[in-house]
């Protein structure tokens, strides 16, 4: 039996290009929206917690700082922040649960269960 990967081979680049292709979004605009929902659980995580998320999603820090670029401001602390930034990037608010939904369900097929479980955690309204 194969032993289960301790993180995404293409890591968070990965993540967002499968994004982008089965919701039909522009690269910036899955950047942003990806970007936004990491730095929350950034924000609501302990700090062990995110670094777990980062190992299993390597260049995860960087789409943060990308995301922050694309939307050209601050990046929300919490999921009811998440609308403003959906409005500013022109996408319809639930865009941004069709991502949660996308994130979960792609990094569970991938082996990331725990990783799912933390996000979630985060994610929680």
């Amino acid at each position: 039996m194969a032993r289960k990967r301790a993180q995404l081979a293409g890591g968070i680049d990965e993540l967002t290009r499968e994004l982008g292709f089965a919701l039909e979004l522009p690269v910036n605009k899955a950047v942003a929206v990806t970007g936004a929902l990491l730095h929350i659980a950034r924000e609501k995580l302990l700090r062990l917690e995110f670094a777990e998320i980062t190992k299993f999603l390597p260049g995860a820090e960087r789409l943060i700082f990308q995301a922050a670029n694309v939307v050209n401001g601050a990046l929300p602390k919490t999921m009811e922040g998440m609308s403003p930034i959906l409005e500013k990037i022109a996408l319809a608010p639930e865009v941004g649960d069709d991502c949660r939904a996308f994130i979960v369900q792609y990094l569970r097929e991938k082996g990331g269960r725990k990783v799912v479980a933390l996000l979630q955690k985060a994610w929680r309204v």
